[in-house]
């Protein structure tokens, strides 16, 4: 049972990476919508957990901790996204090093294209969620929610204008929908193809659609 005083959540240090490895190991990659309904393998790539990693030494990596069970029960990860983006992103998925991790990049840049977060906003930058989850054994406190919450007052403090999320469950469009955001862009993951025309992603669940949502700060 999770008590009020042995939660805490907090940004990840950059000394953590390690700790903050695990958690995606644990938590995040095995339930990944992305990840786990890719055609060609369900496991995630070293790339990708590098580019997950990466934001540890910028601050925005947010741990929830039950320091009683002395374990990371949650991780939400998120950074600034530029109007260039979803060019250079396009670019980079030429030199990765897996196929995996190119075609999700270019998947992504979609998303990021359509949604056009800084152009509808006129903002130079906004705040990107792109990492959410909480350990199973530990839903049903509203963790997902502080986490997200956490992240939109870390951007507050930040000074950003607005905070975005591709979120790929319906149940984290509910807790950002909860929160004020709005959804403005959405894309059916099994009906998504690449530029040969091929099928890349088999949703296997009720988690069939990728919705970008914002709220502005």
């Amino acid at each position: 049972m999770l008590s009020s005083d042995s939660l805490v959540l907090r940004v990840a240090r950059p000394d953590e990476l390690d700790q903050v490895r695990e958690v995606l190991h644990r938590i995040y990659y095995p339930e990944e919508g992305i990840t786990v309904s890719y055609v060609h393998n369900k496991q995630h790539t070293l790339d990708d957990e590098r580019f997950s990693l990466s934001f540890v030494e910028q601050g925005t990596v947010v741990l929830a901790e039950d320091t009683a069970a002395k374990r990371f029960i949650g991780i939400s990860i998120a950074g600034a996204i530029y109007p260039g983006d979803p060019d250079l992103m396009e670019q980079e998925a030429t030199t990765t090093e897996t196929k995996k991790w190119s075609d999700i990049l270019k998947l992504l840049a979609l998303l990021e294209r359509t949604a056009d977060v800084c152009g509808r906003y006129r903002l130079e930058k906004a705040y990107h969620v792109h990492i959410l989850a909480v350990d199973p054994t530990y839903r049903g406190h509203a963790l997902g929610q502080r986490l997200l919450q956490f992240q939109m007052d870390l951007a507050k403090i930040m000074g950003f204008g607005a905070i975005s999320g591709d979120f790929t469950s319906i149940f984290s469009v509910k807790l950002a929908e909860k929160l004020g955001m709005e959804c403005i862009n959405q894309l059916s993951l099994g009906e998504y193809r690449d530029e040969k025309g091929q099928k890349l992603f088999e949703p296997q669940d009720i988690h069939q659609v990728i919705k970008t949502c914002v709220k502005l700060l």
